[in-house]
């Protein structure tokens, strides 16, 4: 929460117009009262665009954790895109992104993302392993040479989407972040099949 609250109050120091959230906790109650989604709404309506992890906990109805469940930011849920790009026939939900509808009933996530297999840095000193990022150093891969690891989950998809969200900005910096959500959904390819 300081962290998201640091991004509001430097934004103009920074040029932050994107936040992205890879983390999640469980939605204990209503998506209006848990803190973190408080914090998240305060940086939307500040101006910032705010993508959160849908969570990595199963495809079961009401898996979205926080701040993903919120219906004011952009949840983001993974594809496995399998690393063919624009050819989507072979493409898979994975089993343990979240799915919703949300406690609250929201339609969530709102996107999905290539989550699957994707290469991602991780600070990793071998000089100063007490610095080392723990999920580094915890990585079946680990080697003290190493700071790129092949990971998985809705963290990975959430940062996928602010990469294009930014890229969104940059081309059209008077974009709201509403506006930008609005975009998004409806430029997406439906994930819903006919067979249900």
């Amino acid at each position: 929460i300081a962290g998201i609250q640091y991004a509001v109050q430097n934004k103009a120091n920074f040029n932050i117009r994107v936040l992205n959230l890879s983390l999640s906790a469980e939605a204990l109650g209503p998506y209006f009262a848990d803190p973190l989604n408080r914090a998240a709404e305060a940086a939307w309506a500040a101006g910032l665009v705010v993508g959160a992890a849908a969570g990595n906990t199963g495809s079961g109805a009401e898996t979205i954790t926080v701040p993903g469940n919120d219906p004011y930011v952009i949840s983001v849920g993974a594809i496995n895109a399998k690393r063919t790009p624009g050819y989507w026939r072979d493409d898979e939900f994975p089993d343990w992104s979240a799915t919703g509808p949300t406690r609250d009933g929201f339609i969530k996530p709102d996107l999905l993302a290539p989550g699957s297999n994707i290469i991602s840095f991780m600070y990793n000193n071998p000089a100063d392993p007490g610095n080392s990022a723990y999920l580094a150093l915890s990585h079946p891969d680990y080697s003290a040479t190493t700071s790129l690891f092949r990971m998985n989950g809705t963290s990975m998809s959430t940062a996928v989407t602010s990469g294009v969200v930014t890229l969104m900005l940059q081309a059209h910096p008077e974009l709201t972040p509403d506006q930008v959500k609005y975009r998004l959904k409806a430029t997406a390819k439906p994930a819903v099949l006919e067979t249900g």
